[in-house]
């Protein structure tokens, strides 16, 4: 983790870079930082700026690849179509690492409506012009299982692992179907849509790629990735608000034959996060050990079913 980039370091920083009209009324306070990134907010009377720092070394990951040249390239692509907010600056910090800001109106409300988050999502997945430089990931069931395979076989000696495998969904209950790739955040959810003067927009964009919008559903009603975002699980009735508000009911439909392929993926990456971070990061390892309680517990709900 980088520790270099004082606050007042990066105040310094950002009155050379940023357009605010009043520094004097400015504020800057930090955020809570996650695995791969530092946050601050800087609220002036015209605009709310967030700046994230990027820690080096996470572009490596079997799930979850941080990308901070993606992030900016979404943020400033998808903010034409308000879909994102705008992003302000993307450089290189005093200390060396990559610094994002993007910045919004002040919201009237923090709240985000179940049926706009789903209306959100589902216009995103509906984008015809492709978004520079993004990766491709994992798309479809059978994808997705073989991408969780993968995890697990890195930690053979695992023991949990072992458990896990017994809830592998059967790669013969779906059939392999042509997936038609689309924009997927990837970890949206509740966690990643900010209220703005504009109405709500996506953040959070260092994971994003080209796959199978089924698996943003699965992320927005995914009780793991909520609770790595500090969330509560969603209650039954708002994930049928969810559907029922989804754009495309046809990918909507689809997400229910085959949500279990991308729940176990996630069970067995919080698998592998918990074990192999033990000895470096515990309290990160405890994290992931609670998203995969969740995750296998809803595996469980959805087997008996």
């Amino acid at each position: 983790m980088n520790e270099r980039l004082s606050d007042s370091d990066l105040l310094a920083f950002l009155k050379g870079v940023l357009p605010v009209k009043d520094w004097g009324s400015a504020r800057l306070r930090p955020l809570p930082v996650n695995y791969t990134s530092r946050f601050w907010r800087l609220d002036t009377p015209e605009r709310i700026f967030v700046v994230k720092e990027f820690f080096p070394g996470a572009e490596i990951n079997p799930l979850y690849p941080t990308l901070p040249d993606q992030e900016a390239e979404a943020l400033s692509f998808l903010a034409r179509y308000d879909l994102a907010p705008a992003l302000e600056t993307y450089t290189q910090s005093p200390a060396g690492t990559p610094l994002l800001v993007y910045g919004y109106g002040p919201p009237v409300t923090d709240q985000i409506d179940v049926g706009e988050a789903a209306e959100l999502i589902g216009r995103i997945a509906e984008l015809k012009e492709p978004v520079p430089g993004h990766q491709e990931v994992p798309a479809g069931y059978h994808e997705v299982l073989e991408n969780g395979d993968a995890m697990l076989a890195a930690i053979p000696d695992s023991r949990k692992a072992v458990n896990l495998k017994r809830l592998r969904p059967s790669g013969e209950a779906v059939p392999r179907r042509k997936v038609r790739r689309t924009l997927v955040h990837r970890s949206f959810c509740l966690g990643t849509i900010q209220s703005t003067a504009d109405g709500a927009r996506m953040i959070d964009w260092q994971f994003a790629g080209y796959g199978d919008p089924v698996e943003d559903i699965a992320g927005f009603v995914s009780p793991g990735l909520l609770k790595l975002y500090g969330l509560h699980p969603l209650v039954a009735y708002a994930e049928e608000m969810f559907l029922k508000h989804y754009p495309n009911q046809e990918t909507a439909e689809r997400f229910l034959e085959e949500r279990g392929a991308y729940h176990w993926r996630l069970a067995a990456y919080c698998l592998f996060r918990h074990e192999t971070l033990g000895q470096t990061n515990a309290p990160a390892a405890r994290a992931y050990g609670r998203a995969l309680e969740e995750e296998v517990d809803l595996l469980l709900r959805l087997r008996s079913k």
